[in-house]
């Protein structure tokens, strides 16, 4: 069973992280029990109103509490309470003003950057082969990059796939009507990852054996990461086939 996390709480359970490890812990343990088994197990499972069928809680440390709610094969965490946390609500609004050192070594970074918008990237991304486009795209410029972020001498992104797929679908599932790309699983969709190779200077991007049938995605992906044609090359591997995943 695939468990998501509502925006809400995404938020509130890294804030419990930082406020107490034992307390993360415990959290940690019942979801791990409720994706095995939402409706018994540890915490004291119960219904939260006979009227909202598949919406549950569970405590933990005698005030904190978890709700969530389920189907056949996903769970979804709404919600998660502690005397330590501040409710979603009442989170601090009010911006604070930067102080005016801040503010000038902030705008002289960003000056930095000026220029470097087409410098080539390196990254994930998924193919919609419907729409024959690009989508779920994160890039991060090489020149961002250095050697201690290489293994074995390549660079890419540190994000994985279905890191990214979660919080698109959870976006899609929360924040609008359901519909989008992020559905089904993350491995069911073209996707792939773009590498940099210090020692030769070039690029290589991985893909599954479906830019075989859909080769306009070539131009797309070079487009999109601003990859040099001469120096970048289309590489197969079975972990970017369709329906391949790490385990």
């Amino acid at each position: 069973m695939k468990l998501y996390f509502s925006p809400k709480a995404e938020y509130l359970y890294h804030a419990l992280k930082g406020k107490s490890v034992p307390h993360a812990e415990q959290v940690k343990a019942l979801l791990r029990d409720i994706q095995a088994h939402p409706q018994e197990g540890i915490g004291s499972p119960e219904v939260v109103d006979s009227s909202l069928p598949g919406y549950w809680e569970r405590r933990f440390n005698g005030s904190g509490m978890i709700t969530y709610y389920y189907e056949d094969d996903y769970v979804v965490i709404i919600s998660i309470m502690n005397e330590l946390l501040p409710s979603f609500e009442e989170l601090p609004s009010k911006l604070r003003e930067t102080s005016r050192e801040d503010y000038a070594q902030m705008i002289r970074q960003m000056e930095a950057n000026r220029g470097h918008a087409d410098d080539p990237k390196v990254g994930i991304f998924w193919y919609n082969v419907a729409w024959k486009e690009l989508f779920g795209v994160v890039s991060h410029p090489v020149r961002d990059y250095t050697k201690a972020n290489a293994s074995d001498g390549r660079i890419t992104c540190s994000e994985l796939h279905e890191d990214v797929w979660r919080k698109g679908y959870n976006r899609q599932k929360h924040h609008g009507d359901g519909s989008g790309p992020f559905i089904g699983p993350y491995e069911n969709k073209p996707r792939g990852r773009v590498f940099y190779v210090m020692a030769d200077d070039r690029f290589v991007v991985m893909t599954g054996k479906w830019l075989e049938e859909n080769p306009d995605a070539r131009a797309l992906i070079l487009d999109e990461f601003d990859l040099p044609a001469d120096r970048t090359s289309f590489e197969y591997a079975v972990h970017w086939d369709i329906g391949q995943t790490w385990r």
